[in-house]
């Protein structure tokens, strides 16, 4: 029962922590001094030390050797509640709160892809901060929790860094305030990678890929996205093609979006992902990867993050009506179809392959947390799995 207590007390205390940062943003508003982009970023850097104490404080109350990424969590999920009703107020749903970070901190941000960034780490970012806090207390493997969101905010910050300069809005001093949102899931990627249970292959012999219907799907999947993210990233690029020009006049206007957060995206694809979809290939061809789960799980983070923000942001009531994608007919259904084919079948992917750790590798947590007034043996050990 101690236990349980000493693991939802930083939980609650992170949470109502989180929700401290809307009377401070309410009070800035009012504030003239508000209008000086380079106070907006100060008073951001003081905001971010001070909402770290609280939560810190409670969580070392009850754990020793606290991961740092728990702290950061902490901090994340402060700012996740701010991004929320940064959406709301774009959105017009509420108002009084952020409005001066609009003018002298981040006016990119009134776009259509700002908007659904921020609704996406205003709830599903918010969401896997708290979950990984809470594992963490209730000394359960947070590993996957943390590999998916160091896909998701990754896949973020590598398109909205670039759009932000490539685009049409000034940079103010308050875009540094992102540099710690690119650097920690950075960190925390090649801990996570570093920290790898240890994978020892057996021995069994793994069917050929043509008798596993479903993982020869897969394969057909990862050759076809391969394709389309170059097809896509050459669009963008202005490619002198009559088929990518109908592909983005009568499906995916939305490319030609001056401000180059979609034509970002289709180049993350194009770079990034190409790469990844070659390496699942190899790994469903020649199963026992060690590190073919960790993969698929920073990709299945990364693309449901890409895909939520490129599929709302396309409809979007910011982005200009001719630019928007269609719903209908059969471009609509092109659309439709494609996007989220991008969406689903990397979930079920790595779904896949973390119910098989014995081909595709493990991903669970090794070190996990030590409660201070617990009795048990504190070496650590691994926990269990199917």
């Amino acid at each position: 029962m101690g236990l349980l207590s000493g693991a939802w007390c930083p939980v609650l205390v992170v949470t109502a922590s989180s929700f401290t940062s809307l009377p401070v943003a309410y009070f800035l508003n009012k504030l003239d001094a508000m209008k000086d982009d380079r106070l907006v970023f100060v008073t951001g850097i003081v905001c971010m030390i001070l909402a770290l104490l609280i939560p810190a404080l409670c969580i070392r109350r009850f754990f020793r050797n606290v991961d740092p990424l728990i702290y950061a969590c902490c901090l994340f999920s402060w700012s996740s509640v701010l991004d929320l009703f940064i959406a709301l107020e774009l959105d017009h749903y509420v108002k009084g709160f952020m409005a001066f970070y609009f003018m002298a901190g981040e006016p990119y941000l009134e776009t259509s892809y700002g908007t659904l960034v921020n609704y996406w780490d205003g709830t599903a970012h918010l969401f896997m901060y708290l979950a990984m806090v809470l594992l963490f207390c209730l000394r359960r493997s947070y590993r996957e929790v943390g590999l998916f969101w160091v896909g998701s905010i990754m896949n973020s910050m590598v398109v909205f860094m670039p759009g932000n300069v490539i685009g049409t809005f000034d940079v103010k001093w308050s875009y540094l305030l992102n540099i710690p949102y690119m650097l920690i899931p950075l960190w925390a990627g090649f801990k996570f990678f570093r920290e790898r249970p240890m994978y020892i292959k057996s021995y069994y012999i793994v069917k050929p890929l043509w008798t596993r219907r479903f993982d020869c799907l897969f394969v057909v999947y990862f050759i076809g996205a391969g394709a389309l993210a170059v097809f896509r990233g050459l669009a963008v690029l202005d490619c002198k093609s009559a088929l990518m020009s109908d592909y983005i006049s009568n499906i995916e206007p939305y490319l030609k979006d001056p401000n180059g957060y979609p034509k970002m995206q289709m180049l993350c694809y194009m770079y990034y992902y190409l790469f990844y979809y070659l390496c699942a290939i190899y790994g469903m061809m020649h199963l026992k990867q060690g590190w073919l789960a960790d993969w698929a799980l920073l990709h299945a983070g990364a693309s449901l993050q890409g895909q939520f923000v490129h599929i709302l942001g396309s409809m979007h009531s910011r982005t200009a009506p001719s630019l928007r994608s269609p719903t209908t007919g059969l471009n609509g259904l092109a659309f439709w179809t494609i996007n989220l084919i991008l969406l689903v079948v990397p979930q079920l992917f790595a779904w896949r392959c973390v119910r098989d750790p014995e081909n595709c590798g493990r991903t669970y947590t090794i070190e996990l947390a030590e409660p201070r007034n617990s009795t048990e043996n504190s070496e650590n050990y691994r926990t269990k799995r199917d």
